[in-house]
């Protein structure tokens, strides 16, 4: 197999191509292993994921931007990023090309290695966005579909805006709602936004935009050969609330949830109000389950899963409500000893 012009260019110059190999390891696009000599007489490989057209450019860049910037903050733990390419011998084919890193493939990090690499990143990159804002500066994907990103100052507003997107996609690529399921979506965007990622930045309390890798489910966490040190990739990054990624962890889709998300709260507080917490991972986890829903929309059980837990805020919601509703009656009632004079006095009147 010949590599193309382009991507040789960014290859260490001087070496001799020994064998590429493709690995067939994507759905969505080609991945190859590239095997060199340098003039030293030193072995190197590299990584190379391409695909053509503008639905094949938007992936790579989107992977290219996303781990080079995690690149930054975890250099350990992310395969060293080389080049965003496109082919001098066919102008529509675009590839991510990176350093190869060898990995172990059956075997899950644990919680403590897998959620210290997490929040290594997350500490590092705090406060660092480089608009102070939340966002990206090029859209990613969910899969095989494209996730619009910009900018903004505030996490509710930006929050509100991609979960409206997250819900309209979900419908074009699902079929319309019932009415229960876009009441629903009304009280998501509505009543829970305000209720449980408002407070984060009420009160004087405020919230860092942090590097998150989106997508870190079982297939794009592993092992070095080390067995000790963790390598994410296939990011699809963003600059927002840090808990946000305990979304996917508490997915119950995957073999990850509590014992992980327990183990990320011994390196990084929670946020404040800290009552909420519980709240925010199932708002953040709805946002996952509704974009599985987008991608696989044949499979009828997956509108149930993420309406089903808007249904568990809504319920919660609900006693929340009723409970401010009682103590407002029993703060309006007058003290019982005013009670016991009143009712006194009318029994005198009537003597």
């Amino acid at each position: 197999m010949k590599l193309d012009e382009a991507v040789l260019l960014k290859l260490p110059k001087g070496c001799e191509i020994i064998d590429v190999t493709p690995l067939g390891l994507s759905e969505n696009c080609d991945t190859v292993r590239i095997k060199a000599q340098l003039p030293d007489g030193s072995i190197v490989r590299f990584f190379e994921k391409s695909s053509t057209g503008q639905h094949g450019h938007e992936p790579m860049r989107a992977h290219y931007e996303s781990e080079s910037t995690l690149y930054r903050f975890i250099p350990d733990n992310v395969p060293p990023p080389i080049a965003l390419v496109t082919y001098q011998s066919d102008p529509t084919r675009h590839s991510f090309l990176m350093e190869f890193v060898d990995m172990i493939d059956d075997e899950l990090p644990g919680p403590e290695s897998l959620m210290q690499t997490i929040a290594l990143l997350h500490r590092e990159s705090a406060g660092q966005s480089p608009t102070g804002q939340f966002g990206f500066p090029v859209d990613t994907k969910f899969a095989h579909l494209t996730t619009p990103n910009c900018w903004d100052s505030s996490w509710e507003s930006w929050w509100k805006q991609h979960m409206k997107m997250v819900f309209d996609r979900e419908a074009r690529e699902r079929g319309a709602r019932n009415q229960e399921e876009e009441d629903l979506v009304s009280f998501y965007l509505d009543k829970a936004i305000p209720r449980y990622i408002a407070p984060l930045e009420s009160d004087g309390r405020s919230v860092q935009p942090t590097l998150l890798h989106t997508d870190l489910w079982p297939g794009n966490v592993k092992f070095k050969l080390d067995n000790e040190t963790v390598c994410i990739f296939d990011a699809n990054a963003m600059w927002g609330h840090n808990e946000m990624e305990l979304g996917l962890i508490a997915n119950p889709r995957y073999p990850l949830g509590e014992a992980y998300i327990e183990e990320y709260w011994k390196h990084i507080p929670v946020s404040e109000p800290e009552e909420d917490a519980d709240s925010r991972v199932i708002m953040y986890m709805v946002r996952h389950q509704a974009c599985l829903a987008s991608v696989y929309p044949d499979d009828l059980k997956l509108r149930d899963v993420w309406t089903g837990n808007i249904r568990i805020l809504l319920e919660g919601y609900i006693l929340e409500e009723q409970m401010k509703a009682k103590i407002s009656a029993a703060d309006a009632q007058p003290p019982l000893h005013i009670i016991e004079l009143e009712q006194h006095r009318l029994d005198e009147a009537m003597a």
